[in-house]
Order: structure tokens, then sequence, then C-alpha cells
């Protein structure tokens, strides 16, 4: 009888240990597989902050930034970083509602084709200008800028008007005046140009500018009778400003017009 007891109780230890024995099995398994679980990943986006227009300029205070955990950007078609840079002067390519993400085909770049047909006002008309660097005054011109168009004239240019004028009255035909003013660049385009030399390579720029069809007939006029010069626009001022003759420089020189029988002669 004692060795029975004996032996259940060497069988019930048995059975314990056995126990005890599988749970410290299990536990650095469960351990392992906490340590294997991975972080949340997210992903960062652009947001735009609140609501706007197809061909608005994009700016910065437009948009922030949004951090998307993984499986809500997989929804999206998001599988990475989107915080894409954007070309300076670069429109929405359509109306966007606040909160929505920003992707790189809603925006629209100034070099892209499709940029003249998105910023394009009605009734207007884009006109291409070329200018020399030499011709631009008051800093970067971009795309969305705006900007006045002088005309100087110079002795011997064709701006003269003269019939039967004399050498020294054509000499005082210096002056320089606007021609438009607040004009709005659609685009800027530049390209390497080679000389007559075939050596030498000269950068050529077009300004891209938004005209109606007067402001096209008159600028098409003051391309042939004198130089111009882009300045870019800085505020609201006077046409009276961007106004100057030979007697703003040289006191006592004064620029007139004479009235003759026979001629007509702007000094």
């Amino acid at each position: 009888m004692r060795t029975k007891l004996i032996l259940a109780v060497a069988v019930l230890a048995i059975i314990f240990g056995l126990y005890g024995l599988a749970g410290n099995l299990t536990r650095p398994t469960d351990s392992s597989s906490l340590q294997t679980a991975q972080p949340l990943k997210f992903y960062s986006v652009w947001q735009v902050k609140s609501q706007v227009s197809a061909a608005d300029v994009i700016r910065p205070e437009h948009l922030q930034v949004l951090k998307i955990q993984e499986d809500d950007a997989a929804l999206q078609g998001i599988t990475e970083d989107m915080l894409f840079e954007y070309p300076l002067g670069s429109i929405y390519r359509s109306d966007m509602a606040e909160g929505s993400l920003l992707y790189p085909t809603d925006i629209v770049a100034p070099n892209s084709p499709e940029y003249l047909d998105l910023t394009l006002a009605d009734g207007y008309v884009p006109y291409p200008l070329k200018v020399s660097p030499e011709a631009v005054v008051g800093g970067v011109i971009r795309a969305s800028s705006y900007i006045d168009i002088l005309a100087l004239t110079v002795p011997g240019n064709a701006a003269s008007i003269e019939v039967g004028a004399s050498v020294s009255a054509r000499g005082k035909a210096i002056s320089i005046s606007p021609v438009l003013m607040g004009v709005k660049v659609l685009r800027v385009d530049q390209s390497d140009a080679k000389e007559a030399t075939g050596e030498d390579v000269a950068l050529e720029t077009h300004l891209i500018l938004e005209l109606d069809r007067k402001q096209v007939s008159i600028l098409s006029v003051a391309k042939q009778i004198a130089t111009l010069e882009v300045h870019k626009s800085v505020g609201n001022y006077r046409p009276a400003d961007l106004s100057a003759d030979a007697g703003d420089v040289l006191p006592g020189f004064k620029s007139v017009i004479e009235y003759r029988a026979d001629a007509v002669t702007i000094k």
C-alpha cells in the first residue's frame, strides 16, 4: 500500500514538473514574438491647409506636413514619403478642398505645355517678348511676376519722329517712358543661342506675357520704334514716375517738340 502511495506521489510530481517545464518553454516564445513586433510606420505628405482654386500659385503657407499611418496610406496609394519639391511659380491643376492631400500630379510647373492654358485669363493672349539680360531691371522676374515695359528713344533711333530735322535736333531726342504697366508674366523661357562665329553662346530670354489685343498692338509698334526695357513692378506709382528725358539728367537741357511749317521734330 505504501509502495502504491509513493508511486502515485511520484507520478503527480512528474506531471507537475512536466507542466512547469512546458510553461517555461512557451514563455521565451511569447517574449520573442513581442520583441519582433514592428513599430508603426508613418509617411509624411503635403496637405492643403485651406481651399484653393485651379491656377492659383502654390505658396508655402498653403501647405502643411501630415503624417499618415502606413495602412491608411496604402489605401490612398501612398507607399513612401511625398514631401516633394515643386518649381517656383507652380500652380494647382484643379480646385482643392481644405484637408486634401497634394500629389505630384496635382501641380503644373511653369515649363509645362499646359501651364499657359491654365493661367491665361479670358480675353487675353500669350505674347512672347525677347529681352536681353541687360534689359531686365529690378531683380528676378519669374512666372506670375508683374512687369512694366518702358520705351527708350536715343539719338538715331527710329522713334525720333522727324521731317527735315537737323542733326543737332535729332541728338536731343532722348527720353524714356512707360509703354505698358502691370503686365503679368505667364512664363520665362531661356535658351542658349550661338553667335554668328559659332563659338560664343549667348543666353536668350523670352518673357511670355498676358496681353489683350490692344496691348499687343501697342507693344508691336513699340518694338519697332524704340529700345525696350523691362522693369519688375514693385507697387503703385504714376506713369510720370517712370518717365524721363535729357532735361532730367542735364540741367538746362530741354527736350521739346518743335513745329515748323514743313516739318515736325521731337527733340
